[in-house]
């Protein structure tokens, strides 16, 4: 099981519930969203990947190719 979760929404539904709890901030909390967006995006921290312990992900099994046997060649006389 593998979870996928954006970072840029999470940061903008944090500062949305900020300006709605403390709206003499809003100032901040804008300069403080936008300088987290800019530095995920030039460093490209827009999703981080987790996965579950407990689910391990299965893995297709792994085949050899067959050998390559000659057949042998007989000739009648």
């Amino acid at each position: 099981m593998t979870i996928n979760l954006a970072l840029g929404p999470v940061v903008s539904l944090f500062a949305g519930i900020l300006i709605l709890i403390v709206p003499r901030l809003l100032n901040y909390i804008v300069a403080i969203y936008l300088i987290l967006i800019g530095l995920i995006g030039i460093f490209g921290w827009g999703t981080v990947h987790t996965r579950a312990a407990a689910l391990p992900v299965p893995h297709p099994p792994i085949s050899a190719p067959p050998a390559y046997a000659p057949s042998s060649v007989t000739t009648s006389a």
